[in-house]
């Protein structure tokens, strides 16, 4: 079997703050352990959360021919719907629309006039001629994918987040001294260099992840896994977000208002952490069948981990456990096969 091309998949993967991505390729090498890659073509890979989308695309790398793949945040769902449709961007394009005096773009509010406060009016007019160009459906998927990592790449890191603009000068925002904008404004001087290296990025985790058999859905995923009910063999992943469905941070807020075209309030869910994560771990492990493989973490939000566990244990056995750290308050995955 060829090695999984993590690098070119890093690449490609939504860049989400506090997803489980570093630790993939050693989920993947404890399955294969449990069940051997040269069978993960039969197996369908169900991830009902899944962010980054990094797992699910390391599966399809690796072999796996049917993906599903969930998450209740719009840009996960954008992420997966290219990564999955298969659909290549076409460089020309994009250097047209770059060039264009007046881009075909759908009807549309400026993104500057609502996201002002962390992107420049250069940043949000490339923002716009990506994700608002008038093209057929199947080239607009990859384009608005492209549009948010460009828009993403302004944040310093997704664990840092938008810094607020407070001011659009460069010379202004050069002479800040607690925050470095140099690497925002070389950024938004290239637009042709910065999005050609992604196209290529983009383009290049399309051709490693190969054909297959792909569901992509946006939603709740206690409501889906009640609708879905996996057939084994499968490998399913149970990763319910540490937030509530719709209690964003800024970071989250930002790009899910430039997918809506307008400023969306922040708001939290009515469930408690530990109401929130019961139900959907719940719903999800109730509806496996015998024998699938499920992969599960825990430990770093409403629930420790050992309290996650005995949930865990509930519906299967435990094949492979793993702690990041021997402190009562270190998160941890395992995978488990229900009986």
């Amino acid at each position: 079997m060829k090695p999984i091309p993590y690098d070119t998949l890093e690449k490609a993967r939504l860049p989400l703050d506090g997803t489980i991505a570093p630790y993939v390729p050693a989920i993947l090498d404890a399955y294969a352990a449990i069940v051997p890659r040269a069978r993960w073509r039969g197996i369908e890979m169900v991830d009902y959360t899944s962010g980054s989308c990094l797992m699910p695309m390391a599966f399809a790398a690796a072999g796996a021919r049917r993906v599903t793949v969930n998450d209740a945040a719009p840009r996960s769902h954008l992420a997966a719907s290219f990564l999955f449709g298969g659909r290549k961007i076409d460089p020309a394009r994009v250097d047209a629309l770059l060039a264009a005096k007046r881009p075909k773009l759908r009807a549309h509010v400026p993104t500057f006039h609502f996201a002002c406060d962390y992107l420049t009016e250069p940043a949000c007019d490339v923002f716009d001629r990506l994700y608002h160009a008038d093209v057929p459906a199947a080239e607009a998927t990859g384009l608005r994918y492209l549009a948010i990592r460009w828009a993403l790449g302004f944040a310093p890191s997704m664990v840092d987040g938008f810094e607020i603009l407070y001011t659009h000068e460069p010379a202004q925002l050069r002479a800040i001294k607690d925050v470095d904008w140099r690497p925002y404004l070389a950024r938004q001087a290239n637009p042709r260099k910065v999005l050609s290296a992604l196209v290529r990025d983009l383009n290049a985790a399309i051709d490693a992840l190969g054909p297959k058999r792909f569901a992509s859905h946006l939603g709740d995923m206690k409501d889906l896994a009640k609708r879905l009910r996996p057939k084994a063999p499968c490998f399913v992943a149970v990763n319910p977000p540490t937030r509530g469905l719709d209690e964003y941070t800024i970071d989250d807020q930002l790009v899910h208002s430039l997918m809506a075209n307008r400023w969306l309030p922040l708001s939290r869910t009515r469930e408690t952490p530990m109401e929130f994560w019961g139900r959907r771990v719940d719903a999800a492990l109730r509806a496996l069948p015998k024998g699938a493989h499920y992969m599960v973490w825990g430990g770093d939000g409403s629930m420790s981990f050992d309290a996650c566990r005995k949930v865990w244990e509930i519906y299967g056995t435990a094949l492979h456990i793993k702690r990041l750290g021997n402190s009562e308050t270190a998160a941890g995955w395992g995978i488990f096969e229900t009986q």
